[in-house]
């Protein structure tokens, strides 16, 4: 298949509309230059004016995109459309990992665990208000529904005032109409990668900031990264089966990252899915196949070949 892909013309697609173009520029170049020097005939471009002639001239479609209008099933219904093969979760998948309210009512309803939480729509922040503290007691995670990246994210400590709480209301209303409020879980953040059907692997993240923010993220130095953490068998099962089990829920197809926090009692609370993780010099799936002896070119390579494997 390798030789096969060698005479294809591969798409790299990244950039993009949303908040997080920048990081998505930096996944597409990395993927963009790890096919390059691999001998690929690769084009990356991006999600603009001239996104419909360039698809015209490639064979399959690495989409490199993160957030709304590439993470979210849009890209993904026009390539199908178009009949581009794509890397990657189909459009539902996309679309239901991308929304945070409907994948923790599935996750729910399926019996994996998530933190207790209220959905807000914009325009109802004092209701809210009332509402949050009537169901549960602070520290609270405030997230917007439909965003990546930690971005419009924020913890509200037992000890903070409504008015901290408004703050970080009005803080994800900036990136969503709708946003979710939880009880924020202290725990090991444990972030297991799913490839093609089955777990891959997981590492923990320790901040250096209060949780796994934007730039805890993307800053060198900011967090400390354990390949393969000292979890108990017990532990890592609980973790492996919950990610495998929310892939399975979502229907994810390709590499996707699942967001879990293990607290003190040993739970697994699922947070997340990631359909389209980055791939960056600190992202965490490319750092996972490493350590299971998977290169980043092979890892590339694979999610490629995978595109052609669903159609």
């Amino acid at each position: 298949m390798r030789e096969k892909l060698k005479n294809l013309k591969i798409g790299v697609l990244a950039g993009g509309k949303s908040d997080e173009r920048d990081i998505s520029i930096k996944t597409g170049n990395a993927v963009f230059n790890a096919l390059k020097s691999g001998g690929y005939n690769a084009l990356l471009f991006d999600l603009d004016e001239n996104f419909t002639a360039n698809l015209k001239n490639i064979d399959v479609c690495f989409i490199a995109l993160h957030g709304t209008y590439g993470e979210d099933g849009r890209v993904q219904g026009a390539l199908e459309i178009l009949g581009v093969p794509y890397t990657g979760s189909g459009v539902l998948a996309s679309a239901l990992a991308m929304d945070k309210v409907k994948s923790k009512a599935l996750f729910n309803f399926y019996g994996l665990k998530t933190p207790s939480g209220i959905v807000i729509d914009k325009g109802n922040v004092e209701n809210a208000l009332n509402e949050i503290s009537k169901n549960f007691e602070p520290p609270y995670f405030i997230k917007p529904n439909a965003s990546g990246s930690s971005i419009g994210c924020s913890i509200v400590e037992s000890g903070g005032s409504i008015d901290d709480l408004k703050t970080a209301l009005n803080n994800a209303f900036n990136y969503d109409d709708e946003i979710l409020a939880e009880k924020y879980i202290k725990g090991r953040e444990i972030q297991f990668a799913w490839a093609f059907g089955k777990a891959l692997g997981c590492v923990e993240v320790k901040p250096k900031d209060c949780f796994y923010s934007y730039t805890a993220k993307y800053t060198k130095g900011k967090t400390e990264y354990l390949i393969n953490p000292s979890l108990t068998e017990k532990e890592y099962k609980t973790c492996e089966s919950a990610a495998v089990k929310a892939n399975e829920i979502i229907g994810c197809r390709g590499v996707t990252r699942a967001d879990i926090i293990l607290s003190d009692d040993g739970t697994a609370y699922m947070l997340e899915l990631n359909t389209l993780p980055g791939m960056t010099e600190l992202s965490l799936v490319p750092m996972i196949a490493e350590s299971k002896g998977m290169s980043f070119t092979e890892l590339i390579e694979n999610i490629i070949e995978d595109a052609f494997a669903k159609k």
